[in-house]
């Protein structure tokens, strides 16, 4: 299943939250979604192994 969210559905009012943030704290949430993307696209598409045994 996809989702699909345009950038016009993001609110507007917190422009300046990611600014508020410092260094420390962005670096973890980006270090965060990229595992929780990596989780995704691997559960998604397995490494398909070759079976030796034939």
């Amino acid at each position: 299943m996809q989702l699909n969210l345009t950038f016009a559905d993001l609110p507007s009012s917190n422009d300046g939250l990611w600014e508020q943030l410092d260094e420390t704290t962005r670096e973890a949430a980006i270090d965060r979604l990229a595992q929780a993307i990596a989780k995704v696209v691997t559960d998604n598409h397995p490494i398909q192994q070759e079976n030796d045994n034939e």
